[in-house]
């Protein structure tokens, strides 16, 4: 053993070996630690005024109807200026704002509790064009909803601008119904969705 040791690739071999038993005793604790900071979500709470972000009108909508059920008088805003074009599968014409409020409506939500702000594109979009309303109504408490694993980077689009506007955002994370977002890595929904928001995290730094 002594001769075995005094060699150097006998030492490497040993060093690779000690390293891939502690990526594997780590594995799932990291894979799962990615997705817990993804999901940078608040405890639930009724505020001034929620708004369904758009992009998951199923998902997300369902949210919505659920944070209803809990506090029902909550007021809502969907958001979303982009047409997804399978509906048209379906002879209709909506924009996510207008599909999100649909969907809601079918979960027990009263219209009358739903209004939409169509103009926005993409996450920083909806971020400016929520500033702009809030600011408008005079309005300091609201939530913000969109997929759990969007959330960090919601919160990075969201938390700065608000806050320096006196605005409190309390984040609510939607709940995916394609994988499990503690096991997301077993799931190829689940690795397509960590892999697209890391990537859009690190887009975002550079370009915000």
């Amino acid at each position: 053993m002594k001769k075995l040791w005094s060699k150097r690739w006998f030492k490497i071999v040993i060093v690779v070996i000690i390293i891939l038993m502690t990526l594997a005793v780590c594995f799932k604790p990291l894979l799962r630690g990615i997705g817990k900071w993804l999901n940078a979500s608040d405890a639930s709470q009724p505020t001034e005024m929620c708004f369904v972000l758009g992009g998951n009108s199923y998902e997300r909508g369902l949210a919505a109807a659920n944070l209803s059920e809990h506090f029902p008088e909550q007021k809502f805003i969907t958001t979303g200026g982009n047409f997804p074009y399978q509906i048209l599968c379906l002879d209709t014409m909506l924009l996510e704002c207008e599909l999100t409020k649909h969907w809601m409506e079918s979960n027990g939500v009263e219209s009358s509790k739903i209004d939409t702000l169509s103009s926005a594109h993409s996450t920083m979009d909806e971020s400016n064009e929520i500033l702009t309303w809030c600011q408008s109504n005079q309005v300091h408490h609201i939530t913000v909803i969109s997929s759990a694993f969007h959330m960090r980077r919601v919160r990075m689009v969201f938390e700065d601008k608000f806050n320096d506007a006196g605005i409190d955002v309390n984040f609510h994370g939607a709940t995916s119904v394609d994988y499990d977002d503690a096991n997301w890595w077993q799931n190829e929904e689940g690795l397509i969705m960590t892999n697209n928001e890391l990537v859009k995290l690190f887009y975002y730094m550079l370009k915000y």
